[in-house]
């Protein structure tokens, strides 16, 4: 936790400055403390102010916390969702900039892109290409080594740290800070989906031309989550040259966002239960699939004729009523039915002594257990229900790397690694339970 004292302008009437301010940042939080005779405790869009240690700054989006009394007064407490440090910004959001830096460590390992070099005895930075990951008509997105040195003259000592940045540029004209956000947050999932690396960002910095650059710090700049053993091993080489298209089809196919977000609920809820961890995987193919698969079971025309008969030969107005609502998804395939069109992918991530469509049968009836709590017979006990949900999880992922563009081959690759990897680690988890 880091605290700074300074002054704020008075949230209340804009005038005047309010004194003695304390601010309080952390990985997870940011928060401000201030005395004030106001009575209002209603949350407060917008506060600048200027600090010791950090200059000037932009508070936005605070909402009251807390209050507290003393010797000195009424003191009032908020948490802060952004902090703009380097200028006032009386309104976030009419600001605009030309492009935003995004320095994410976890880059490094998974590119392998350095600028550093090594010969025994000096050590040099060398001149590295930046590289286009996207364009599209409005910006592009580019990633290159970045460094940070300090100085500790008293202990003689240097530290050179290397780091990933990500550049986000405009290409006709500047962009609003909260649309630069939303893109952030966005890559931050594909990102985090496609490298299996920490996605913490170190540092956000919006920049225009001829002016000030504003440093951003949020709570969002946290990782999505931590790398996973049982993720899918995807190099940068392996997609270096596709990225283009799959950063594209991420923005464009919004509909893969829904499942995706389902998955990544495990990663940023930890205490998650397994049978929710399960739920949330089978909510999360069923999604996938009735966007990205969906089919009819009957023709169109031939189906609604039949309902039409159906609805016809009911007299009891309620009761026609009932069987209308009901009708109206069994057009649809199942769950089950929706599992069995990733039957193959089944077979080949399972072990082999695992029948796909046997265990396809007991993932439906687990699921129809825990929703409904009807028949517990032949459904997974809990820890076998964990190892089901990295399978269905695993699907889902190499589902969207098919929608996203990613080659067959490499998809195949990743099946069989991954498949191995989770019963590896099933075998020996499982050994361990009936272990003295």
């Amino acid at each position: 936790m880091q605290n700074y004292i300074g002054k704020i302008v008075s949230p209340y009437n804009n005038e005047g400055f309010i004194d003695s301010v304390r601010l309080s940042l952390s990985q997870d939080t940011i928060e401000i403390e201030f005395p004030s005779t106001e009575r209002n405790f209603n949350n407060i869009k917008t506060i600048i102010g200027v600090f010791n240690g950090i200059g000037k700054i932009t508070l936005v989006n605070c909402q009251n916390t807390g209050r507290s009394s003393g010797a000195g007064g009424v003191i009032k407490k908020y948490n802060v969702e952004y902090l703009f440090k380097g200028g006032h910004i009386h309104k976030p959001e009419s600001i605009y900039f030309d492009n935003v830096n995004i320095k994410m460590s976890g880059l490094l390992d998974w590119t392998k892109i350095s600028s550093l070099n090594f010969d025994g005895k000096d050590l040099y930075v060398k001149d590295v290409d930046r590289i286009t990951i996207y364009k599209s008509d409005n910006y592009t997105i580019e990633i290159f080594p970045s460094h940070n040195i300090s100085l500790k003259r008293e202990f003689n000592e240097i530290n050179f740290t290397e780091n990933i940045t990500l550049k986000i540029s405009s290409l006709n004209k500047d962009i609003n800070v909260w649309d630069y956000l939303h893109l952030i947050k966005e890559l931050k999932k594909i990102l985090f989906i496609l490298t299996n690396r920490d996605t913490k960002i170190d540092d956000t910095t919006f920049n225009k031309k001829e002016e000030l650059s504003i440093t951003l710090f949020w709570p969002g700049s946290n990782s999505l989550g931590s790398p996973s053993y049982i993720n899918p091993k995807i190099t940068f080489d392996d997609i270096r040259l596709e990225l283009n298209e799959i950063i594209h089809n991420w923005f464009d196919k919004k509909d893969l966002h829904t499942s995706i977000e389902l998955i990544l609920e495990k990663t940023i809820n930890t205490q998650l239960s397994h049978e929710n961890y399960f739920l949330n995987n089978c909510f999360a193919i069923e999604t996938l699939h009735r966007r990205f698969n969906n089919y009819k079971l009957f023709d169109k025309s031939e189906f609604k004729s039949i309902k039409g008969s159906i609805l016809k030969s009911i007299e009891n107005d309620n009761l026609r009523k009932l069987i209308e609502n009901n009708l109206a998804h069994i057009n649809e395939p199942n769950f089950r039915n929706r599992l069995t069109n990733y039957e193959a992918d089944f077979s080949q991530l399972l072990p082999e002594n695992e029948n796909a469509k046997d265990y396809i049968s007991k993932i439906v009836k687990t699921r129809n257990y825990l929703v409904h709590r009807g028949s517990c017979k032949d459904i997974f006990e809990e820890f076998d229900m964990l190892y089901a949900s990295f399978f269905i999880e695993t699907i889902v992922k190499i589902n969207v790397y098919r929608i996203l563009g990613l080659k067959n081959k490499l998809i195949e690759k990743l099946l069989i690694e991954t498949g191995e990897r989770i019963n590896s680690l099933y075998q020996s988890n499982n050994r361990m339970r009936f272990e003295d």
